[in-house]
């Protein structure tokens, strides 16, 4: 990669405003810290700017263009939140434009029932100005993730059942495009773009604000975690499927494989109501019957629900993340397909001293709002009845790394194969962007994935980044 020019470097701090940065590897406040160490990449520098002009700007200096002739083209990152385990918010050797740092700004118009978040915002920031308004958008499910990456790429939360898919609440974005121009992408502004942007990755520009859909929201809700040992399986999913067959779109469950508070391994049943916590608590006193070893429920503040997954997604240590999805069918869940996949993941974990945490979760949204959507409103396809599934490895061994790969592979293979055999429906990869390996998967891959979109994200990558500035993971010109 080039050097860093100090005449172009001297030009670039003197133009970006007031409250913006610009840090070299030895200056106080260079970071390229992200949630898992194996994503870090030394950066020549990071740049934290404050406004859309600021990213322009940042955007000419690595095109060496305009008053930045002096410095060689320089190839560039985007981080908001820095949660993409592949390393796609950093640049090893070149710029790092940490919308995170500093792109902070939120705007509730609670007439219009709108927030307008900044690409740096963590879902956290949204909550909190959102809720003392008295409303809500459809948030990711950890409060300190980035609004930009979950956006980009879809996005579940705990009111998807209610609202579906958090890009089908963002309404409008700010877009700083490859060749300098700041565009507002919305159903009625460049709306091919904004077509692409909902769910097609990150590569047609830089998103530098959100503006998403807000709903009435009550400031408390009901929470259940509930933790069961690994005999309890079978018992679990029948009383899941139960009330899987007659629960609303306000009632949501998590199935998490995960190690307990004394490192031993445990299913957790997370159950939650978005209403009066004493319905709720009525509405799963069912699994209490059940006898989990512990047992923490309770009404809790709704700027807290966020918060619960957090403690299994810590960061500071190697990470990887895969992602499928199994048929939210009539009949239920397999109990066969719960207890040979928790045995499988139990084994997995006997095997493998050195994995640290591995978690998989079951998302049990309620489907019907986000099937709702047809599949090319959006450049996101996958509009099926599914349950998705998340697999997490964490590990601190860096000689572990191509092992941890290799073990997150094959645990997805049980899962793909075990649904194979328990399930009769078929169902489309759901893989999310962020949860997509630049290393693991070849284009005609992601193609399949996009489907038939896939093609018209080509034209509007020709269209709006010719020259492939942003990259061509997801999308080849």
């Amino acid at each position: 990669m080039p050097s860093i020019s100090p005449t172009a470097l001297a030009t670039l701090r003197a133009a970006l405003s007031p409250s913006a940065a610009v840090y070299l590897p030895e200056e106080d406040g260079y970071s390229t810290k992200r949630w898992a160490v194996n994503a870090e990449k030394p950066a020549a520098l990071v740049a934290c700017p404050v406004t859309s002009e600021d990213v322009v700007q940042i955007l000419t200096f690595t095109q060496s263009k305009g008053p930045y002739a002096a410095q060689e083209k320089i190839g560039f990152a985007v981080k908001s939140g820095g949660y993409s385990p592949s390393g796609t918010s950093s640049s090893e050797g070149g710029i790092v434009i940490d919308l995170g740092a500093k792109m902070h700004d939120i705007r509730v118009d609670p007439t219009a029932k709108l927030v307008y978040a900044g690409g740096g915002c963590t879902w956290g920031q949204v909550d909190a100005a959102a809720i003392d308004f008295g409303l809500a958008t459809v948030s990711g499910m950890l409060n300190n993730i980035g609004v930009g990456g979950l956006t980009l790429d879809a996005g579940l939360g705990w009111l998807t059942g209610q609202h579906g898919m958090v890009i089908d609440n963002v309404v409008q974005m700010t877009v700083v495009t490859s060749w300098g121009d700041i565009l507002i992408a919305s159903q009625s502004e460049n709306s091919d773009l904004f077509w692409a942007l909902r769910g097609g990755g990150g590569n047609f520009g830089i998103v530098t604000q959100f503006a998403y859909r807000l709903y009435e929201q009550r400031p408390q809700v009901y929470s259940s975690a509930l933790v069961f040992p690994p005999p309890m399986a079978g018992p679990v999913t029948a009383e899941l499927n139960a009330w899987l067959s007659e629960r609303t779109c306000s009632e949501n469950a998590l199935v998490i494989y995960t190690k307990g508070v004394t490192s031993q391994p445990v299913m957790v049943l997370h159950l939650v109501y978005n209403g009066d916590p004493e319905e709720g608590e009525k509405k799963f006193e069912r699994f209490k019957k059940l006898c989990p070893v512990r047992d923490t429920s309770g009404s809790i503040p709704f700027t807290k629900l966020n918060t619960l997954q957090n403690a299994h997604t810590k960061p500071g240590k190697f990470g990887l993340i895969h992602a499928s999805a199994i048929p939210a069918v009539s009949s239920g869940i397999p109990t066969e397909f719960i207890t040979s996949t928790f045995s499988s993941w139990l084994k997995f974990m006997q095997q493998h001293p050195a994995i640290e945490n591995l978690v998989t979760l079951i998302q049990f949204h309620h489907p019907d709002k986000r099937c709702s959507v047809a599949s090319d409103a959006t450049a996101y396809p996958n509009r099926q009845r599914v349950y998705d599934l998340k697999f997490m490895i964490q590990w601190t061994d860096p000689k572990f790394t191509w092992e941890a790969q290799d073990a997150l592979e094959r645990l997805s293979d049980v899962f793909n194969e075990a649904q194979e055999k328990h399930f009769t429906s078929e169902v489309i990869n759901t893989h999310l962007c962020s949860h997509l390996d630049e290393n693991l998967f070849t284009s005609a891959e992601i193609e399949a994935r996009f489907g038939d979109n896939y093609q018209r994200l080509v034209e509007v990558k020709n269209k709006f980044d010719p020259s492939g500035l942003f990259g061509e993971w997801f999308v080849s010109r």
